[in-house]
């Protein structure tokens, strides 16, 4: 750094009072940019060049504004905000500047400015550019700005070009390093994991995992004193940006939350994502359509595994509320869906009738006042008992029988075997080597044509052709390249899903960790009573395989497993009998002993009306309930009348029923059968006699 003037000229602080005669203004700006064309633009340089004019010209009171680091393009720099300030105030005289570009690269706003200074009567002077407003006016002082802000706008479409051609590459344009990696011997591109902060990381996906929330997690890390990333950044010696914080330990949701969405960890580098709408100032950034952005896999090593992060990624989009009693949310919140409309089904917990606490699940779109949608209730235990009972069974299948449960899983996915997807590779193979035949055919077309030994007519015919054939290769190309890639992934799904099922040594219990590493989705039909119990239909997709039917002759059992089995549900069956008799015993005699209280007129007024009232609701509730079971069975045939009522009803003169006409007439035939009877044994006994 060069030495200051030997003249005690001040440097104006932001906090120093002005005084009251007016001041000769030093203006210095030094960018990034100019930081480039050499130490002639320093800092130092210019307030050198200004101290040196001030004092051979004898302006009266030299005092500096310097803002260092700020582009042209920047109307908000802080020492201009002041000397603008200044020159309102009419305590400036004179404002002297290296050269005209110091004061903005856009020359509107220079325009604007040098009015600013006319109005208030203050004298300009850049040095090296010869300009003086005390000498009159220059006729180049426009062409000089419009000369600057050309320069800004070919430096920042130079920068583009190259921040284009880094991101193509992969490389990283910006200098902030994720929380969790260090800069592998100062490069910016170059990373590599910081293993104590990547410890943190690791922790806050399994704690995501786990079913926590930000909230949890940040007031987790905050009770146990763990450094934010900027204090972590701080103690080892790296860049800090965010420099304003006063707590070092105070993590925040929104922190927790960026990190979780960050695909650094995975591995990935996304680059592209935001673009600034213009180079002049600080502009917001606009957000690029994704299928603009450049991502490259695998370029930064993982500190957390891929499933990981998408499994941390639904889980965080995942709203769980706990209810107003003093209960955590259910992990099952955001898991559940209707399988008529599609929507989520929403935890319900309260008291039923009869004072038990129901936790159960209910179709979203049913509890609205419109009811666009059925109940589709399913309790929490049962589901979560389903929900156990499928990843126990799949799991102890697939690492019994990985051959059968891979092929199935192909089976499933309607893929075709090794031996036809051997068949696509070398097809597509061929399809590559030809398509990079026809760019050379085409190449050498193009070159023929130009040196005429091809005429126009051939050129364009064959041009024609191997642009179809092109084409044609193209579709074909990605058709076969969909299919080997679906066939891979495939494959890695499977991989993926045994080495979670060996995690776990026992299926016993259903854990948070288990549920959210398992379980993709789970879809709950309407409950049916049409057999006359209620049977629902239940699908649980699982993660990486989907929706998987085990074959209905495996037995995950062993023979000794399957009787200690039946004989604890033997136990239990038992047990539950023995608990159901003691209750009953307790409770025939607590009703006698109440009995025996009020025949004997030892209830109290108050006992009295509540035993009344008792009564009357049970009495009520036992109507309701005999009401029910009539309205639910079928309506019974009407009572057949009695012959002798029919008799009766034909010797009324009133109308009978088909099957009354019926029993009416065989009686006619009996009484007609009986009297022929009898009139055949009367003549028989006259002829004997």
């Amino acid at each position: 750094m060069k030495a200051e003037s030997a003249a005690n000229i001040p440097d104006c602080g932001k906090g120093e009072p002005m005084k009251q005669s007016k001041i000769t203004a030093l203006y210095s700006r030094l960018s990034r940019d100019d930081e480039l064309q050499g130490e002639s633009n320093s800092i130092t340089n210019q307030k050198i060049i200004l101290d040196d004019y001030a004092l051979k010209n004898a302006l009266p009171n030299p005092t500096h504004f310097s803002d260092d680091g700020w582009s042209g393009t920047r109307w908000d720099r802080p020492d201009f905000v002041r000397l603008m300030d200044e020159i309102a105030s009419e305590n400036v005289a004179v404002l002297v500047i290296k050269d005209m570009s110091r004061l903005g690269r856009d020359h509107l706003r220079v325009g604007l400015f040098l009015e600013q200074l006319r109005d208030n009567g203050v004298r300009l002077i850049a040095v090296n550019d010869g300009v003086d407003t005390a000498r009159g006016e220059d006729d180049f002082m426009p062409f000089r700005n419009i000369l600057s802000e050309w320069h800004a706008r070919d430096t920042s479409r130079k920068i583009k070009a190259v921040f284009q051609s880094r991101m193509e590459n992969g490389k990283r344009c910006s200098g902030a390093i994720p929380y969790g990696f260090i800069r592998n011997n100062g490069s910016t591109h170059d990373l590599i994991i910081d293993e104590e902060a990547a410890v943190i990381v690791r922790r806050i996906f399994q704690m995501v995992i786990d079913g926590k929330g930000v909230n949890d997690i940040a007031r987790t890390l905050m009770n146990e004193q763990v450094p934010i990333p900027s204090e972590h950044f701080k103690r080892i010696g790296m860049e800090v940006r965010s420099k304003t914080y006063t707590d070092p330990y105070a993590w925040s949701p929104t922190t927790i939350s960026y990190l979780i969405s960050k695909h650094e960890y995975k591995g990935t580098v996304i680059l592209g994502k935001t673009k600034n709408i213009t180079y002049k100032g600080k502009k917001k950034a606009v957000k690029v359509p994704s299928e603009e952005w450049f991502v490259f896999e695998s370029a930064l090593p993982a500190i957390v595994d891929a499933e990981t992060w998408e499994n941390a990624q639904r889980l965080k989009r995942t709203v769980r509320r706990a209810p107003k009693c003093d209960e955590a949310p259910n992990p099952l919140t955001g898991l559940l869906y209707c399988a008529d409309c599609g929507s989520k089904l929403t935890n319900r917990r309260c008291k039923n009738r009869d004072g038990y606490r129901e936790n159960s699940y209910n179709c979203s779109r049913f509890r609205g006042v419109t009811r666009l949608c059925s109940m589709h209730y399913i309790s929490t235990r049962n589901v979560e008992k389903l929900i156990l009972f499928a990843i126990r069974r799949v799991s102890r299948y697939a690492r019994g029988n990985e051959a059968d449960f891979t092929e199935k899983i192909r089976e499933a996915s309607t893929l075709r075997q090794e031996n036809a997807v051997r068949e696509k590779k070398k097809t597509l193979t061929q399809s590559k080597r030809r398509h990079e035949e026809l760019n050379g055919l085409i190449r050498k077309l193009y070159e023929g044509n130009a040196e005429g030994k091809i005429p126009d007519k051939h050129f364009g015919r064959m041009l024609a052709e191997y642009d179809e054939e092109q084409t044609v290769l193209e579709a074909k190309i990605a058709e076969l390249e969909a299919v080997v890639d679906n066939y891979n992934a495939d494959t890695v799904r499977v991989d993926k899903f045994l080495e979670l099922t060996r995690r776990y040594i026992e299926f016993n219990t259903l854990t948070v960790p288990m549920l959210n590493e398992f379980i993709h989705k789970v879809v709950v039909y309407e409950g049916d009573r049409s057999s006359g119990k209620r049977e629902q239909k239940v699908e649980i997709y699982l993660n990486f395989i989907g929706k998987f039917s085990v074959p209905d002759d495996y037995n995950e059992y062993t023979p000794e497993e399957m009787q200690r089995q039946s004989d604890a549900q033997a136990a239990k069956e038992q047990r539950s009998q023995e608990l159901y008799l003691v209750r009953y015993e307790k409770s025939k005699a607590k009703k006698r002993e109440h009995t025996a209280q009020r025949d004997a007129g030892l209830l109290t007024s108050e006992e009295m009306e509540a035993d009344k009232l008792r009564v009357e609701r049970n009495r009520i509730r036992h109507r309701e309930w005999r009401d029910r079971i009539r309205a639910a069975q079928p309506p019974k045939p009407p009572k057949q009348l009695s012959q002798n009522a029919i008799i009766q009803k034909k010797s009324e003169g009133l109308p009978l029923t088909t099957e009354e006409e019926q029993v009416y007439e065989a009686w006619r035939e009996k009484r007609r059968e009986q009297h022929r009877a009898w009139y055949n044994s009367n003549r028989s006994k006259a002829a004997t006699t």
